[in-house]
């Protein structure tokens, strides 16, 4: 009968809970970091739900929307604001795309697509006017827009409308 060191058989148990240890560890880490990219889709999902309900729910605000992108000289000074503050909560969207990207918890996709969108939204007349105001717009925003200017795209904001019917008020 073979004699069994017993200093041998725990520091055999011990490494092999080490790497079962090791092995539970790398588990969780992948399903925190799973967990994380969700959040953070999500995030951007609501982001945009929020903005577009406010349009989307509040005639007065889809409106000041519409004819500030394409008539921003028709809106009062109060309208100019909204207009304003609607472009920045959009442009506030696109960097937290933009930093979510940056570390991985968006696709290139979806960064790409929301850079689209909001160039579609800086090349109507009030976006030109919301940018050249901006101080945010500076050399690294026009850099990432610049494939997407002067091109159509599928983001539409009048459904093919033209904005020359839109009513003058």
């Amino acid at each position: 009968m073979k004699k069994i060191d017993v200093g041998q058989a725990v520091t055999l148990v011990a490494n092999f809970c080490v790497v079962v240890g090791l092995v539970f560890v790398a588990l969780e880490v992948r399903q925190s970091r799973i967990a994380t990219e969700l959040q953070s889709v999500s995030d951007v999902m609501n982001g945009w739900t929020s903005l577009n309900e406010g349009i989307a729910h509040d005639p007065h605000v889809a409106r000041v929307f519409v004819m500030g992108l394409y008539r921003p000289e028709s809106l009062s000074t109060v309208e100019a604001a909204q207009f304003s503050m609607i472009l920045r909560r959009s442009v506030d969207q696109v960097a937290r795309v933009w930093e979510y990207r940056q570390r991985g918890l968006v696709t290139e996709a979806d960064y790409q697509s929301a850079i689209a969108d909001m160039t579609a939204l800086m090349e109507t007349p009030g976006g030109k006017e919301f940018r050249e105001s901006d101080p945010r717009f500076d050399e690294e925003w026009l850099e990432e827009m610049k494939p997407y200017l002067g091109k159509e795209t599928q983001f539409d904001p009048l459904l093919g409308r033209d904005p020359a019917l839109l009513e003058q008020e």
